[in-house]
C-alpha cells in the first residue's frame, strides 16, 4: 500500500514540525515490520512547495535519520532482522519517498470542489448550484401543470400524441435532477422509477437501499452509494436494530451462536435507519441476517481423521476450510468442504474447553465423476458411532476431536463399495465413469457393475447361465444331445455406464452343456449337469473371422473319442 502522510503545514518548515514528518515516516516503517503492513511508497502531503534547502538538506537525508533513530531507540528494541527489512525496503529498486507539495493540493481541490464547499464554506456553493437547478425542475413542472387535460393548454397536447408526456422529452429532466442529488460529499444517489418492483444485489460502493411503493401501482427506488472508503466513518448511518424471538427457539440459538462463534445466523428482528439523503426508514419488521464475525481472510487446509475405538485409522480427507470468531474472540466457527465439494463440514470449537460440536452434510453426488468422490465416501462412511474423530492442520499430528455420536453413518456403505467398484472401471477407460441416479438402478445393474469390476481386478466371476447360440463351423461335427465342455470369448462392456467403450476380454469357462439344436450355420446349447459359467479376465483371446470370438469346444467324458474342436460363433 502506498501511504500518504497528510500534514497541514503551509509556510516554511521549523525544526519541530521536520521532526513531526520524520516520526510518522517512522512509525510507517515499524507498521511494516511490527504490523505486517504491506507499505509499498511513502509520500508526504502538505499545501508547501519545498525549498532548495529544504529538500537537498533535509527532505532527501530525512530516511537516513529515521531509520537511525529507529535503530538506536532502546524503547522500541528493534531486532537485527527487523532493521534488514526496513533497509531492504528503503533500497528496493523504484523505491519513492517524495513530497506531494502545493500544486498537488490545489489539484485535488480543483476535481472535488464539493469537499473544499462543504467543510470549508458549510456548502454554499452546493446549495446555490442546486437551487438555480431545482428552479429549472420547478420550471418544468409548472409546464407539466399548464398541460393539465382540463387546460387549453392539454387540449392541445392531448390532440398531438395519446400521452402527456413522453420519456424522451424527461431525459435532460432527470439529468438535472441527478446533477441535484449529486452534491453530498459523502454518497451518490442512484434512482429508478419501474413498473415492477427491482431485485436488490450487492454491489461495490453500495451501502444501502431504500424501496417504496408510489400511486399509479409503480416503484421508487433509492440506492445510497459511498464515494470514499472514508464516507463511513466521516458520516455514520445510525442503526436501531432489535431482535425478537420466543426464548430457546431456534432462531434464539443461531442468534447466540453468531455472538459467541460468529456464524452467520438469520433472525426476526425490527430496524429503523437514518440514512442518508433524508431517506429515513422504518420501524420494519423482517429477517436479519448478521454477517460473520473476525472472519479469516484466507481459507487454509484441515486434514480430518476417523479412527476406530483401538485407534486404528478408518479413513481421512482433507478439507478447506475458513473460520470466524465470535464477540469475544472465546469460540469459533469453523466450515467448509472436501476437496470433491461433495461433503460440508461446520464445527462449533470453544477454545477455552478445547472442546465442540461438529455437523456434517453430504450434497448428492450424482453425475460426479466416481474416483474424485470415492475418498470423500470411504470418509463419510466412517463417520459413525463408536468411531472418534480426529483433527490436524496441513501437516503435523492427528488430536482426538470428538467421538462420534450418531450410529447412523453419512452414507451407506452399499453406496462406497458400488462407487468403488466404478472407480476400478475408470481404470480400463479413459472417459469419465459418472456416478448414476441409482434411484432408477434395479439389483441386476449392481449385480453387473460389481462382475465388471471384479473381472477387471483380477477375480475370477462365477455366474448363472439358460443357454447360449453362436455360429457353426461349416466342418465341426456336433450332434444334438451331445455334451461339452466350452471357453468362450467375449468383449468387456458396461454399457449404461461406459457405452460401446471396450473394457478389456474375457474367458467364459463352461463346464457342462447339451446342444439342444443345431442348424446349417447355429448352434444353440442349454446346461447339461450345472448351469454355471467362471469368467475370468485375459490378455488375448484366439484369432477368429474379422468381428468376431472364437468358440473352443471338447466333448465331456461320456461321450468318448471325441477330440478337441474349434468353431467360429
Amino acid at each position: 500500500m502506498d501511504v500518504h502522510q497528510i500534514k497541514k503545514f503551509a509556510e516554511n518548515l521549523s525544526a519541530s514540525q521536520k521532526s513531526q514528518v520524520e516520526k510518522s515516516f517512522g512509525r510507517a516503517l515499524v507498521g511494516m515490520v511490527r504490523g505486517s503492513v504491506p507499505l509499498n511508497d511513502w509520500y508526504l502531503v502538505m499545501p508547501l512547495d519545498p525549498t532548495l534547502d529544504n529538500l537537498q538538506d533535509w527532505f532527501d537525508e530525512m530516511p537516513g535519520r529515521a531509520i537511525e533513530a529507529l535503530a538506536t531507540d532502546t524503547d522500541l528494541a528493534l531486532t537485527a532482522p527487523e532493521v534488514e527489512q526496513i533497509e531492504a525496503w528503503r533500497s528496493a529498486p523504484g523505491r519513492v519517498i517524495g513530497w506531494k507539495a502545493l500544486d498537488f493540493c490545489e489539484k485535488l481541490a480543483a476535481d472535488y470542489p464539493y469537499v473544499v464547499d462543504y467543510y470549508l464554506f458549510g456548502g454554499r456553493e452546493r446549495i446555490k448550484d442546486a437551487v438555480a437547478e431545482l428552479a429549472k425542475l420547478i420550471g418544468r413542472d409548472d409546464q407539466l401543470r399548464a398541460s393539465d387535460p382540463g387546460s387549453d393548454l392539454g387540449t392541445q397536447v392531448a390532440s398531438r400524441d395519446a400521452a402527456l408526456l413522453q420519456p424522451g422529452e424527461v431525459r435532460e429532466h432527470l439529468s438535472r435532477l441527478g446533477r441535484v442529488l449529486d452534491t453530498d460529499p459523502h454518497f451518490r444517489y442512484g434512482f429508478g422509477l419501474d413498473i415492477n418492483r427491482p431485485e436488490l444485489h450487492l454491489e461495490d460502493g453500495l451501502v444501502a437501499a431504500s424501496q417504496e411503493a408510489i400511486p399509479g401501482d409503480l416503484w421508487l427506488t433509492f440506492k445510497i452509494y459511498e464515494r470514499s472508503a472514508q464516507s463511513l466513518e466521516e458520516r455514520p448511518i445510525p442503526i436501531q436494530l432489535e431482535f425478537q424471538f420466543e426464548e430457546e427457539s431456534d432462531e434464539h440459538q443461531a442468534f447466540r451462536d453468531w455472538i459467541k462463534y460468529g456464524k452467520p445466523a438469520e433472525a426476526p428482528a425490527t430496524i429503523t435507519a437514518d440514512l442518508p439523503g433524508q431517506l429515513k426508514r422504518g420501524p420494519m419488521t423482517g429477517k436479519v441476517s448478521p454477517p460473520p464475525q473476525n472472519e479469516s481472510p484466507e481459507s487454509y487446509r484441515l486434514r480430518l481423521r476417523v479412527v476406530a475405538p483401538d485407534a486404528t485409522e478408518l479413513a481421512q480427507l482433507n478439507f478447506i476450510m475458513r473460520s470466524t470468531r465470535g464477540l469475544t474472540n472465546t469460540a469459533a466457527w469453523v466450515s467448509g468442504t472436501d476437496d470433491s465439494g461433495h461433503l460440508a463440514i461446520s464445527m462449533l470449537v470453544d477454545n477455552e474447553s478445547r472442546s465442540g460440536t461438529i455437523n456434517f452434510q453430504v450434497s448428492p453426488i450424482a453425475n460426479s465423476v466416481a474416483a474424485r468422490v470415492l475418498p470423500m465416501l470411504s470418509f463419510a462412511s466412517k463417520v459413525v458411532a463408536p468411531n472418534v474423530l480426529q483433527v490436524a492442520g496441513e501437516f503435523g499430528p492427528f488430536t482426538d476431536f470428538s467421538p462420534l455420536p450418531s450410529p447412523d453413518p453419512l452414507v451407506e456403505p452399499a453406496v462406497e463399495r458400488i462407487v468403488q467398484a466404478l472407480a476400478v472401471i475408470q481404470t480400463r477407460t479413459s472417459q469419465p465413469v459418472l456416478v448414476p441416479d441409482f434411484s432408477d438402478y434395479t439389483h441386476d445393474d449392481f449385480q453387473a457393475i460389481r462382475r465388471v469390476a471384479s473381472l477387471i481386478e483380477g477375480r475370477t466371476v462365477v455366474r448363472k447361465w439358460t443357454d447360449y447360440t453362436f455360429r457353426k463351423n461349416p466342418d465341426a461335427d456336433i450332434p444334438v444331445g451331445s455334451h461339452w465342455q466350452m471357453i468362450l470369448g467375449e468383449r468387456l462392456r458396461l454399457g449404461p455406464i461406459t457405452g460401446e467403450a471396450e473394457l478389456g476380454l474375457v474367458e467364459q469357462h463352461v463346464g457342462s452343456v447339451t446342444i439342444e439344436d443345431v442348424t446349417d450355420n447355429q448352434v444353440r446349447c442349454v446346461p447339461h449337469q450345472d448351469n454355471t459359467v467362471h469368467m475370468v479376465m485375459v490378455d488375448q483371446l484366439p484369432a477368429g473371422p474379422p468381428g468376431e470370438m472364437v468358440v473352443r469346444c471338447r466333448r465331456l467324458p461320456d461321450d468318448a473319442d471325441q477330440q478337441l474342436r474349434a468353431m467360429g460363433e
